[in-house]
């Protein structure tokens, strides 16, 4: 390897320049590189060091794995290898020649890639071609493959730094050089961020089975129909691990800097472990409805040229403009887990996943908050299981080229922590699939894991572990429909119901399997098709039922004649879903878009997901409406005969319970006996567990971590959530008018943000406050969740 000298010395890390898009064709909100390029900042590297002209060749590190076989999409340098690959070469070649290697940090590499320049590309406004050195003497840091850095992927810091190391932990760490999803000038620039989990591909290509065409042949389904997911097809089986990420390394001593905190997501803070029974509820023998408002607007459905309005409200910079494809679960807490993925385009590679939390004994969800991103990567079509008190959270990388049918994380204490991500081994050959989960997984009589996922064009399957998720394998079948949503009946077939793009006669299919998903046995359901931004949800209840859930018409209005009601319905079947008890839902929205609505002629569940709680209550959640819902029933309700005008928004949104009449607190310690964790609630005269008095939750300092206080689990006065030390992160101020002010802080303490809301949209003035100066720079005027005026400049604050 030839290594090359590079000084000392002081540069600005992250984007500065203006990114068109007409210019370099990504999406028009992204005008000066993506979010996690800000704020560019001060980094000094105080010590020289040596970097590789060019990447690990194939040759290079077959020396260190003789059994490397490359990829010839990227000779001649290595690629389709994990990080920690990558930093195991670094440690064998640091044993072979007694020298320090290691990877680059993510701050050594934007260096030396810029070798001075401030301008989009080493080369200016274009990139350089293939081979071509920078005034450095480095090579194809605009090009080629892309590079592992040391660091974890994590945000910036507005302050200047030096030889930073990135964030203690993360789900990814730092890909330098190129785009993942999309490999444009965009995605090539000096500041652009990729990242992976550091186990892609989960083992060297030469243990993978790669299948070709050839060796399906007669084994899998043809493309059935019409492809309406055509971005994430996967019509090359088994190339999983074929990425087109090597590295690069540096002779340096390891970097002395301590990492900085990693940052924890809402839905992971404050978690109960133990305390109030979560199986209390209403009586099961009484009907019982509720109805509430789930996402707030903004940041859902405003427009793509508003997005900047996001900075004077405090969101963070990777929520985009529409919340879609949720996932949902019912943890054993009784806390209630929703993931959205949030897009401008959702195809992008800028998609992130959104995620909030409903605290048992909370009548309002905490607000959300960044669940996940893996940069440069498209996270599409979250889903989450509880598999007897474990919880699985799977979703795809739509558009990745090397990409799986899914991915998962696992958590065992209700979400409050995440092992790490892990990606299917498929040691047969697979047929035509998306990248992307549906509504459900369960486990079969005989303990096989069936995951369901979207096929190609208007089709779906079962993706199958009989090995607790080690090795995964396609059955080879397809059902009758786009987002089917699955069941095992009793006596061991598979039920499919839905989905979308596909019909018989205008009826939804259903779809039954008998052998494990091998074939599929297609007939008409009771229930319309449905068509474009509609998904079915069907679970087994504990109480043996059925339960289903969809809209009464298709995106167009379309319906059979036997159906003359327009919106949404719930229904329970007694004898596996030959036949169903329904009802109609009440407090259901129209679509999102006038132009939808209009055609459908009725109120629309979007993407649906359901579970059930471990107190019997069934939880139906939605999207593409305004804004997303929740809903929350019994059986009891959809069984009751009611033939009276169903309640208006105002008392179908109400809570049913007026006092709690005996509260008792709960307290919570770590492993060394520190209160972690104290709150306080009750059975109120409704029959549920409220939370009713002061909820906290403390950092391993003492310090406070989140408070709230709740009436009747409705907030009321003061939420906050703070940083270890005393840090307040923002506050939340609940006003007798119904109104709510919500405050962001800079580090210092000072106010960064400050807004108005009311009923779950913005109302009134948001204002964002520099960070120096402390004075007001952006002002914007909401009404109702809508922009009504802007004044000033956010600049990087």
């Amino acid at each position: 390897m030839k290594m090359l000298p590079i000084p000392a010395g002081l540069f600005v890390m992250g984007e500065t320049n203006d990114t068109p898009a007409e210019a370099f064709t990504q999406g028009t909100h992204l005008k000066r590189g993506d979010w996690d390029e800000h704020p560019a900042h001060r980094v000094t590297i105080s010590h020289p060091f040596y970097i590789s002209e060019v990447e690990v060749t194939t040759e290079q590190f077959k020396k260190f794995r003789g059994t490397y076989t490359g990829n010839p999409d990227t000779q001649p340098y290595a690629s389709g290898v994990s990080w920690h690959d990558a930093a195991a070469f670094c440690r064998w070649l640091s044993k072979r020649e007694d020298k320090p290697y290691r990877l680059p940090t993510e701050a050594e590499w934007e260096y030396a890639c810029r070798a001075g320049t401030t301008t989009l590309f080493s080369s200016g406004s274009e990139p350089p071609s293939s081979e071509t050195a920078n005034a450095w003497g480095v090579k194809n840091m605009h090009t080629g493959v892309g590079e592992w850095c040391l660091d974890w992927h994590g945000k910036y810091s507005f302050d200047a730094q030096t030889d930073p190391v990135g964030p203690a932990f993360g789900v990814a760490r730092v890909i330098r050089g190129g785009g993942l999803d999309r490999e444009t000038t965009f995605y090539a620039r000096s500041a652009n961020r990729a990242g992976l989990p550091p186990d892609f591909p989960p083992c060297p290509l030469e243990e993978l089975q790669i299948a070709s065409r050839a060796a399906n042949a007669g084994k899998h389904p043809a493309n059935s129909g019409e492809n309406p997911e055509r971005h994430s097809f996967r019509k090359t089986p088994n190339r999983h691990g074929q990425g087109r990420t090597g590295f690069r390394i540096v002779l340096a001593p390891p970097p002395e800097s301590a990492p900085k905190p990693a940052v924890t997501p809402l839905t992971s803070r404050a978690v109960v472990q133990s305390g109030a029974n979560a199986t209390i509820a209403p009586d099961p023998a009484r009907p019982y409805f509720r109805k509430r408002l789930l996402l707030p607007t903004p940041p859902e459905n405003v427009r793509t040229s508003e997005l900047v309005t996001f900075r004077a409200l405090g969101w963070p910079r990777a929520f985009l403009r529409h919340q879609h494809s949720p996932a949902l679960i019912a943890c054993d807490n009784g806390d209630l887990l929703a993931v959205f993925f949030s897009a401008s385009a959702e195809h992008d590679p800028e998609v992130a996943l959104m995620g909030l939390r409903l605290r048992f004994g909370a009548d309002q969800w905490d607000p959300p908050d960044q669940f996940l991103d893996i940069p440069d990567v498209n996270d599409h079509a979250p889903m989450l299981w509880n598999d007897t008190g474990r919880l699985w959270f799977f979703w795809g990388f739509n558009n990745y080229a090397a990409g799986f049918p899914f991915q998962w994380m696992m958590s065992d204490d209700h979400g409050a922590t995440w092992g790490t991500i892990n990606f299917p081994r498929l040691p047969d050959p697979v047929g035509p699939h998306s990248a992307q989960p549906v509504t459900n997984a369960f486990r079969d009589r005989h303990g096989v894991i069936n995951v369901a996922c979207d096929g190609h064009g208007s089709v779906s399957l079962l993706w199958r572990s009989a090995d607790n998720g080690v090795t995964w394998a396609d059955p080879g079948g397809r059902t009758g429909g786009r987002h089917t949503a699955f069941v095992e009946l009793r006596d061991g077939r598979i039920l499919g119901m839905g989905g979308k793009s596909s019909n018989i006669e205008g009826y939804m299919p259903r779809s039954l399997s008998s052998d494990g998903g091998k074939t599929w046995a297609v007939s008409k359901t009771p229930f319309p098709a449905l068509g474009s931004n509609q998904r079915p949800s069907l679970i087994r209840l504990a109480s043996d039922r059925l339960l289903f859930a969809c809209d009464l018409q298709s995106d167009k209005g379309k319906a059979p004649a036997s159906i003359e009601k327009r919106g949404a319905l719930v229904a329970l079947s007694d004898d596996e879903g030959e036949t169903w008890a329904t009802r109609i839902l009440p407090g259901v929205q129209l679509h999102e878009r006038p132009e939808r609505a209009a055609a459908m002629g009725g109120g629309t569940l979007g993407y649906s997901v359901a579970r059930q709680a471990p107190n019997g209550m069934i939880h139906l959640i939605t999207s593409m409406n305004q804004p997303c819902l929740h809903f929350e029933f019994n059986e009891a309700w959809i069984l009751q005969y009611d033939i009276a005008a169903p309640a208006p928004d105002a008392k179908l949104l109400c809570s049913t319970a007026s006092h709690v009449p005996v509260v008792k607190e709960y307290t919570e310690t770590d492993e060394v006996g520190r209160v972690r964790l104290r709150y306080s609630g009750g059975i109120a005269d409704d029959g549920r567990f409220l939370l009713h008095g002061k909820f906290q939750s403390f950092h391993a300092d003492g310090t406070p971590e989140f408070e709230a206080n709740y009436a009747l689990g409705a907030l009321s006065g003061r939420q906050s959530l703070g940083l270890p030390g005393g840090i307040l992160s923002w506050t939340r101020e609940y006003k007798q008018d119904g109104s709510m002010e919500w405050t962001n802080y800079w580090p210092d303490g000072s106010i960064r943000t400050r807004s108005t809301w009311r009923d779950l949209a913005a109302d009134g003035p948001a204002v964002l406050y520099d960070r120096v100066t402390k004075k007001e720079i952006y002002r914007v005027e909401f009404e109702r969740g809508r922009v009504k005026s802007k004044k000033g400049s956010p600049g990087e604050n």
